[in-house]
């Protein structure tokens, strides 16, 4: 027993849909076909028939123009425009008669020939002789004459005569000039067709529609009925329509009021008649509802059918669906007799064991990577058995004898300087490059990349046929990392790269050749790949220590020229880097620059405590930088540099006091032998060093200043005292007066009298 539930209600709907959908849509199909094939076939016979009119038609007209021009072209004919009427030509006239008359043949319809005589002014027709000056319609005559064409066909309303009874309909009259092409005719010859002649040529049959001829003014000429089974207002509505079409044949439809009508037609080159074929759509579309109503009687009976089938097959399929959801929901029976969604709750029922088993998974995912973790750790710092390894990397489903190489790289990061990252970010950069790691080697390649302190370490394997083989996917691996990290974070690293072995168990002896490694990049450039291999730990070679660049070094700080010292503390450590076999000797060669810098700094009076502070002890800072250029930037901000500017300020402040002293010397014993030696050997400084530091502070040597000195002694004196300028010279040391005059002379641009003698008059004044 079947419930009507949600989607048992759904599944018969959708059956059904999918049945009678396409068999809806086919019959609409075949009948809009059928419609249109109909009404197609339809105007094909109308345009056949429409054709096969207009050539009838016009082999007849063909057939009176060509009976016509023989006529018009023949010998009785042409003398006949030469004739006048007279009684004596009776026979003349009597076999032009009997000429015209053969012309008048019943099939062609032609009911009246007119002869006229435009020269002598008279008309010849069926009823006789007629001069045209008492005929009645010779404004007709006139208007054709004033036609250009030669040979012209014409609608009108009555006969030319008005003998003719058949002016009921419409006259259709043919007009040929004669001599035929002439711009100066003589005559004319008129043929009339009464209209009701041409219904002869139509079709008999009424299931095509009304036939109509028009004229080349769009007149009605003929039409198969006397009364067209539509009203005028039709018939107006289809010329109009006609008029603003350009084609020569074709199809339209016509809706004037509720009526639809489709109109062939098609336009005669030869004289611009345009023939019509008028048939109302509702009897086309007759034939189409007969076609719709079986297609509908048949659709009804396949749709019956369709839901027959779609009712059990819904039944059947709905019955899996039934079992599986009373399975599932065995012990709930809240829902007994609701309508209920059953595919809804089975997805419902089956999210939540998926969620439960998609939670395990990750449970499951994270405790193996932990352990996988874990494991790798303990291989690579020697805690875990050989033993044991076996059996323990089984649990994470690693098979340790797969592997034919093995080998440890290990990833430090050169410096922070000058990125935009601190000493805090340093545990998120490494697991970020950890990240990288783990993207660009695959992991089929690999155990999990792990941190240890402040090093990145990954375990790598692989089954490549040769050692070489396996050392170029490390090489190349290490060096794809180290282009990712710096394109990713915009840091250096330098990478570490253990001895390649064939066993697992010799991971820890891999890990500490890699510490190894690393300590020796302090004697390359940033971002080094080195390999325990290049770096020859065992060679047994003494460094010889740059001396002479320590030394240097050493001068330059104790006179504090910084800019000498950068190009030698390059110097230094190229030195150094280049002589040193092993990190070892690189790391006593720094320490005994270090210690160099100390024994300076304590050798003047400094203490070291000007220059750390409260920062860690400097030995351990200095033993903690991980290249060369940071050591060789560490010594230059932390040491070298707060040093030059001790050694500055010391030298500036005995700079001063050395010059104050040797000015107050010149100033007490200007009157004596003093020299710059005497000077030096007072102070204990050498005399070079006396003059160079004069220099600097007074910007000119000692005897300069000794000289401007005693100058301004000499001034004084001339100026004050009366003394006399020979006593004058011997008192500032001048062994010849005149010596004394000729200096003086030279510095005031005057002699020492002159001067006296110009201030004394100042003073008077």
């Amino acid at each position: 027993m079947f419930r009507l539930n949600k989607y048992l209600t759904r599944l018969i709907l959708f059956s059904i849909g999918v049945s009678t959908l396409p068999v809806i849509l086919l019959g609409i199909v075949i009948y809009l076909e059928t419609t249109a094939t109909i009404q197609e076939k339809v105007n094909e016979g109308n345009e056949q028939i429409l054709e096969q009119t207009r050539l009838r038609v016009e082999e007849v007209l063909l057939t009176i123009d060509r009976q016509m021009t023989q006529l018009a072209d023949s010998r009785i004919v042409t003398q006949a425009l030469t004739e006048d009427i007279s009684p004596d030509k009776f026979e003349f006239f009597r076999d032009l008669t009997t000429e015209m008359y053969r012309v008048q043949t019943f099939d062609v319809g032609v009911q009246d020939v007119h002869l006229v005589n435009l020269n002598n002014a008279w008309i010849l027709n069926n009823y006789g002789f007629s001069y045209l000056a008492d005929f009645a319609r010779k404004d007709r005559i006139s208007q054709y004459l004033n036609m250009n064409e030669s040979t012209f066909w014409t609608s009108e309303r009555e006969s030319i005569s008005t003998n003719n009874d058949f002016s009921i309909n419409r006259i259709i009259t043919l007009t040929k000039k004669m001599p035929i092409y002439s711009s100066n005719p003589h005559g004319m010859l008129i043929v009339e067709i009464p209209s009701y002649e041409l219904k002869n040529f139509l079709s008999k049959s009424s299931n095509l529609g009304e036939v109509i001829i028009l004229d080349d003014s769009y007149r009605t000429l003929v039409t198969r009925n006397e009364k067209l089974p539509f009203s005028s207002e039709i018939m107006d509505e289809i010329i109009q329509r006609l008029k603003s079409i350009e084609e020569s044949s074709g199809l339209f439809k016509s809706v004037p009021g509720n009526s639809q009508y489709g109109v062939v037609f098609q336009k005669s080159s030869f004289n611009q008649w345009m023939y019509l074929s008028v048939i109302p759509l509702d009897e086309i579309y007759a034939e189409s509802r007969r076609t719709g109503f079986i297609v509908l009687l048949l659709g009804i009976g396949i749709l019956l059918l369709a839901v027959y089938v779609a009712l059990k097959g819904s039944h059947q399929i709905y019955l899996p669906i039934q079992r599986l959801y009373d399975s599932v929901f065995a012990n709930q029976r809240n829902n007994k007799g609701k309508r209920i969604d059953e595919l809804y709750q089975l997805n419902e029922r089956f999210k939540s064991i998926q969620h439960v088993q998609t939670q395990m998974m990750d449970e499951s995912n994270h405790h193996i990577r932990q352990l996988e973790e874990l494991y790798v750790l303990k291989i690579i710092q020697g805690g875990m058995k050989p033993a044991d390894i076996q059996e323990n990397m089984a649990m994470i489903s690693y098979d340790v004898e797969k592997y034919k190489w093995f080998a440890v790289i290990m990833i430090q990061i050169d410096s922070l300087v000058g990125t935009r990252f601190q000493e805090r970010d340093n545990e998120l950069l490494l697991f970020a490059i950890s990240n990288i790691v783990g993207e660009q080697i695959p992991a089929n390649h690999r155990l999990l990349p792990i941190i240890i302190r402040s090093s990145q370490v990954t375990l790598l394997h692989g089954n490549q046929n040769t050692i070489e083989e396996f050392r170029q996917f490390v090489f190349s691996s290490a060096k794809q990392i180290q282009t990712q990290v710096e394109r990713y974070l915009s840091l250096k690293i330098s990478i570490g790269i253990s001895r390649f072995y064939e066993e697992i168990k010799d991971s820890n002896s891999a890990y500490k050749e890699c510490q190894l490694v690393l300590k020796y990049r302090l004697l390359y450039d940033e971002k080094t790949i080195l390999s325990i291999e290049e770096i020859r730990p065992d060679k047994d070679v003494t460094m010889e220590f740059p001396r002479e660049l320590e030394r240097e070094i050493l001068d330059e700080i104790k006179v504090a020229d910084l800019s000498k010292i950068s190009p030698l503390l390059d110097g230094f450590f190229a030195e150094i880097s280049t002589r040193s076999t092993n990190y070892n000797e690189y790391q006593i060669a720094v320490a005994r620059f270090f210690i160099g810098l100390v024994r300076v700094m304590q050798e003047t009076g400094f203490s070291q405590q000007d220059l750390i502070g409260d920062e860690p002890p400097y030995l351990e800072q200095l033993f903690a930088l991980k290249t060369t250029a940071e050591t060789q930037q560490w010594l230059m901000i932390k040491m070298i540099e707060p040093m030059v500017a001790m050694f500055q300020e010391r030298k500036t402040t005995s700079y001063q006091n050395i010059s104050k002293e040797v000015v107050e010397m010149i100033h007490d014993q200007y009157d004596t032998d003093i020299t710059l030696e005497s000077c030096a050997n007072y102070l204990n400084y050498h005399p070079s060093y006396i003059s160079r530091i004069l220099k600097r502070e007074l910007n000119s040597s000692f005897s300069e200043y000794l000289m401007q000195y005693r100058l301004k002694i000499a001034k004084e004196m001339l100026q004050n005292t009366d003394v006399k300028i020979k006593d004058i010279a011997r008192k500032l040391r001048y062994n010849n007066p005149q010596n004394f005059i000729r200096n003086f002379r030279r510095i005031e641009g005057m002699t020492p009298g002159e001067f006296r003698t110009k201030h004394s008059n100042v003073n008077e004044k």
